[in-house]
């Protein structure tokens, strides 16, 4: 299979999604394709045929990852009216994910497999500080977020923040609740954002959830 292409086949795409599987809920380095043949009660011969390695299955299952949360994304920006409401929506979204994502994923691709990880920091750098800037550019017209924001710093800082949270260095996972580690530096985020009008309305949101 050439690379860099959509998977269509079907049998790759059993491949991918229960490769996918494994490494959300173990990381990356540890699996091998031995056991993502065992998980899906397949040839290793026949994962072959469709992935020429390891680093190739890894390489896949990063991009369409970030392709799949971008369409989500997107679509979430359309259907809310409300920016404020869009926003709440994003950070519910992100927290689900994240509960499903073993914290050491990340460590692994930038450790182990730089071209994965390359698809993960262009994903951050383009599509999410793109669409963090033009939310915030909206919540400013609408009179929620301030106006004297830098949304370049903004944008960048928020991304971190998500990033940040990931790191066992600094969030321990036998000490810490990723979920809440990420709500907690979302709510920070927005207070410091946020005009009266904005503050009121996040409250009010929260409240409700």
């Amino acid at each position: 299979m050439p690379k860099e292409q959509n998977i269509s086949d079907s049998t790759a795409q059993e491949i991918l999604h229960g490769a996918s599987e494994l490494f959300m809920r173990y990381g990356v380095k540890s699996i091998t394709m031995d056991e993502i043949a065992r998980h899906l009660s397949m040839s290793k011969k026949t994962i072959y045929q469709h992935f020429a390695d390891k680093d190739e299955l890894v390489n896949t299952f990063a991009r369409e990852s970030m392709e799949r949360q971008q369409c989500q994304i997107l679509n979430m920006e359309k259907s809310c009216g409300n920016i404020m409401e869009a926003i709440m929506k994003l950070s519910e979204f992100l927290r689900s994910t994240v509960c499903n994502i073993n914290p050491g994923l990340l460590f692994d691709l930038k450790k182990y497999f730089p071209k994965a990880w390359k698809v993960f920091q262009e994903h951050k750098r383009k599509f999410l500080k793109e669409h963090i800037i033009r939310t915030l550019t909206t919540g400013i017209e609408q009179g929620y977020f301030r106006k004297d924001l830098n949304l370049e710093v903004m944008a960048r800082l928020r991304i971190e923040q998500i990033e940040i949270a990931f790191n066992p260095d600094i969030f321990p996972e036998n000490e810490f609740n990723i979920k809440e580690v990420h709500l907690q530096l979302f709510q920070h985020f927005m207070l410091g954002i946020c005009t009266l009008e904005g503050y009121e309305e996040f409250n009010k949101i929260l409240k409700n959830n």
